[in-house]
């Protein structure tokens, strides 16, 4: 016979040949498990992968290798080791293999490896500590650098370019594509006029056809629509009548009467927001949007009653931005965050976004290493075709921010607590948005609580902790679960109630019913922004580096971990999974799932302990959660803070109008008293026509009425004279109790128009002054809920000319905590019926009070407290049988308590 032997055509001869039948070779056992997994070289995005091979009775075909339980990577054949590509930066994976044979039998999997990927590397970072000048020429070159990698759709990197007269050819045919195609989202509409303002005089004939065709497509008229589509909608439209007045829309309106039109409908905007301030405030990526339109009108607008107008508005937003900004980040709850990249606000990497266009005013604590899609090292979508930041660092730009915001954007010893309201929702329609801010010079934390609440968009993160890190994503929030919304982006206001004391912030949770969605998260960072992590007592306590802080759960959660390269829906199982749900960051999740829940959280300056472990002490000394309350109709939490102050929160109805389910020591936060600003720089009543920003001295005020702008002159000659602090504490009753008033006098010399007073350092009160000068001033700040120890008070006294620092006062409390009260019995026959009472005959009052008995509680109630008079309480005991008992009561109110001496009761 005749057989293949590879090519050559030799005869071979073959006796006996015989044909037989045979089975299929069986195999069903696996193959041993891999051996001695190893790392090789680590990237800031790879690892190589080594092991020793597997054994299999009939042999192994090859290897797969899975991170954090997901298939990564395979190697076929004999191959024993794989590069997994596609990492996070500084985040930490562990790593699997398993071995397979042909017959599909998959091995156990080898001993698990975690690999940290190395830091993240930026291409180019921004020039460090540079100017604005050179922060935006970064900005410029990094809009012109934006990678392409799903074709034509980078409207500002081809503007750019043709701006600098770069790529011409190339760059006027990807933009003549663009305005080829409809676009639904009409802020692309508006980018795409903002190119063709800025670049359309290289355009050809051909591209001008497909401009006017592009833009005649649309219907430029009032919109039920969200803030920033709305103001897309209008200002293009105003910009289509003014530079194409023959073209007509989809309504038939042209020139005049288009520009007529949306003109009354920029202008009802703009009134509605610097009136109920902008509803989108601090969303990373729609706040840029509805400035974008405002700065085109600016830019190209004809009018000039219009330009005035939104200069305006543009102005006060620039004000906020520097108000919230501290060296790098903005401190804020934000609405409308979409997604865990517009979460993202830091020096390692942000969005193109306004928070990057205040960078290049105000500049950060350390340099920036990245901003916007091109930069983002995470594997989500990639979507360029949404950022047009880097336009407004175009160097034909005529608007420039108020001198004044970028100094307060500038100051980097900012220390304070502030207030604001928004009074609008996305829509456009009334509703209040109360929004509180703590802030350090290096961190800070800020909350919101909704009410009036009506068609809102659920995209908010209501409370957001912020500090400086040398490491990425130095951000901790918490939300609650929506539907098939990505973890940690989105939250309920109407199921998640939340008040803040100054570092202090508790929330209590009602589910709608939804057993898919009534769980509340807590992200906490893996990416180094956190040093340490640890568990003590029920609180998860972190250093931060520049801060402490710790979160407590009522009902008991569950850790996971996610990170950029799982699935969206790995912890979340109900999530979508677009990859525009993916995370950025690596996080481990803290998730717990209840009908009814509460927690608590606390921040604290890394000065005001000595490590970590004294931090953890002072919560589980000082603080406590009363829960009793948490299943009610309307669940209730009160909390004992690390600062001796009671948070005492109710469930209460977005819908409604506040009421006094939120309490501090006893008193309604009064929500509806807060102003549309009201912090130490900017100051505006709800639906007030005047804003004032003032900084060192000089006062800018912004008229609504008369549309005007006018730099106030107070008249100083020279900085303010001298003035003293005085204290009143102990006036009244003689006790030392926490409660009393710092006043400041000015007898004679230059005057000043604002003092500030400073309590350990701390803003705690500004108060506005009249120029009299060289008469006396006077001012009186009130104090109460101080507990006991020192306190030093410090002022500083502002006109035009500067600030004259005024001395300390140093205050000492000592009675903020209830007297101590004394015992007493009547068991005169000792026969185990008898009545305790407490007797405190003179001091500061307590609110409650319990009694134990050897040790353990038997009787708790309130008390009416009228310092200093004095107060009782008892405790009735029968059936004791013979033995001696000790008794103490203690006294208790917000500011801390006292308890008794013993009393030894003995029955016989």
């Amino acid at each position: 016979m005749r057989v293949d032997t590879g090519g050559t055509d030799e005869a071979i001869d073959v006796d006996d040949v015989g044909i037989y039948e045979l089975g299929s070779v069986s195999d069903a056992g696996p193959p041993t498990a891999p051996t001695a997994l190893t790392r090789g070289a680590v990237s800031a995005s790879g690892v190589s992968l080594t092991w020793q091979p597997s054994t299999d009775d009939v042999g192994v075909t090859g290897y797969d290798v899975y991170r954090d339980g997901y298939l990564a990577a395979s190697a076929g054949g004999n191959a024993t080791s794989v590069v997994v590509s596609g990492l996070m930066p500084a985040t930490s994976y562990e790593f699997t293999v398993r071995a397979k044979d042909a017959s599909g039998n998959v091995s156990a999997p080898s001993a698990p490896l975690t690999v940290t990927t190395g830091p993240y590397v930026p291409e180019s970072p921004a020039p460090f500590p540079g100017t604005h000048e050179t922060r935006a020429g970064w900005l410029w070159d990094k809009t012109k650098a934006m990678k392409e990698e799903s074709g034509a759709v980078n409207v500002a990197q081809y503007a750019a370019q043709l701006a600098d007269h770069e790529n011409v050819a190339a760059n006027l045919a990807k933009l003549d594509t663009l305005f080829q195609s409809y676009d639904y989202e009409q802020y692309k509409t508006m980018a795409k006029m903002y190119a063709y303002l800025m670049v359309g005089d290289q355009f050809d004939a051909g591209a001008l056809a497909h401009v006017r065709s592009y833009f005649a497509s649309y219907a430029y008229q009032k919109l039920a629509q969200t803030e920033n589509l709305r103001m897309s909608n209008y200002a293009t439209g105003y910009l289509v009548g003014q530079y194409f007045p023959d073209l007509a829309d989809l309504n038939g309106n042209s020139g005049e009467r288009l520009k007529s039109i949306n003109k009354a409908n920029i202008l009802e905007m703009v009134d509605a927001g610097v009136r109920r301030g902008w509803a989108e405030y601090q969303s990373p990526e729609y706040t840029f949007m509805t400035y974008f339109c405002l700065n085109a009108i600016y830019q190209w607008a004809g009018d000039a009653d219009l330009r005035q107008r939104v200069k305006m508005a543009m102005d006060v937003m620039w004000f906020e931005w520097a108000n919230d900004w501290i060296n790098g980040y903005m401190i804020s709850s934000e609405s409308r965050a979409k997604g865990d990249a517009h979460a993202a606000n830091d020096p390692t990497w942000r969005a193109a976004d306004h928070s990057t266009l205040a960078w290049t005013y105000f500049g950060g604590h350390r340099a920036q290493q990245g901003v916007g899609e091109s930069d983002n090292p995470a594997p989500a979508a990639y979507r360029p075709n949404l950022e047009y930041a880097g336009l407004a660092a175009w160097k034909g730009m005529t608007y420039a921010p108020p001198e004044l915001a970028v100094r307060i954007g500038r100051l980097t010893d900012k220390s304070y607590t502030s207030r604001k309201t928004n009074l609008q929702n996305s829509s456009g329609r009334a509703m209040d948005i109360y929004r509180t801010s703590y802030v350090r010079p290096t961190w800070g934390l800020g909350t919101e609580v909704q009410y009036r609440r009506v068609d809102n968009w659920i995209e908010d993160l209501p409370v957001v902790l912020r500090w400086h890190s040398d490491a990425a994503n130095p951000l901790f929030r918490l939300s609650v679960d929506q539907g098939t919304a990505p973890i940690g982006t989105y939250n309920q206001p109407a199921n998640q109630r939340v008040m803040q004391n100054g570092p202090t912030a508790v929330g209590v949770y009602k589910s709608s019913g939804d057993q898919t969605s009534n769980y509340v998260n807590a992200l906490f960072p893996t990416s180094g922004s956190i040093r340490e992590r640890r568990e003590v007592d029920g609180w998860t306590v972190a250093d931060a580096g520049s801060m402490y802080f710790a979160y407590k759960l009522v009902k008991p959660g569950k850790w996971y971990h996610q990170t950029p390269n799982d699935p969206a829906n790995k912890v979340k199982t109900t999530a979508q999974t677009h990859p525009t749900a993916a995370l950025s960051y690596s996080y481990d999740i803290l998730r717990s799932q209840a009908d009814r829940n509460g927690w608590a959280l606390e921040t604290a300056d890394k000065s005001a302990y000595a490590d970590l472990d004294a931090f953890a002490s002072a919560l589980v000394r000082t603080t406590s959660i009363d829960a009793s309350h948490l299943e009610d109709a309307d669940p209730r939490l009160v909390y004992h803070s690390l600062n001796g102050d009671e948070l005492d929160i109710t469930f209460d109805s977005a819908a409604q109008a506040p009421g006094a389910a939120h309490l501090v020591n006893g008193t309604a936060i009064d929500y509806d008293s807060f102003k549309l600003f009201d912090t130490p720089w900017l100051r505006q009543d709800k639906l007030g026509s005047t804003f004032t920003a003032s900084v060192d001295g000089a006062s800018v005020v912004y008229d609504f009425d008369r549309w005007t702008v006018i730099a106030v002159n107070d008249g100083a000659a020279t900085v303010p004279a001298t003035a003293a602090l005085t204290s009143d504490n102990g006036w009244d009753t003689g006790l030392l109790d926490g409660a009393y008033t710092i006043s400041m006098n000015l007898w004679h010399g230059e005057n000043a128009t604002r003092f500030r007073l400073f309590e350990n350092g701390e803003l705690i009160g500004t108060t506005e002054l009249t120029m009299n000068s060289p008469g006396a001033q006077h001012a009186e700040v009130k104090l109460s809920g101080r507990r006991n120890g020192p306190y030093v008070y410090t002022g500083e006294l502002v006109n035009s000319k500067g600030v004259r620092a005024v001395e300390p006062l140093r205050v000492t409390v000592k009675d903020a905590a209830p007297g101590a009260p004394s015992l007493s019995d009547d068991n005169r026959d000792h026969d185990g019926a008898f009545t305790v009472r407490a007797d405190l005959w003179w001091g500061t009052n307590a609110t409650r009070y319990r009694f134990f008995e050897n040790g353990v509680q038997v009787g708790q109630g309130d008390l009416v407290a009228a310092t200093p008079k004095a107060q009782h309480a008892s405790l009735d005991v029968t059936g004791k049988p013979a033995g001696e008992y000790e008794y103490v009561v203690e006294f208790a109110n917000a500011l801390g308590s006292t308890r008794s001496a013993p009393l030894s009761v003995i029955v016989r």
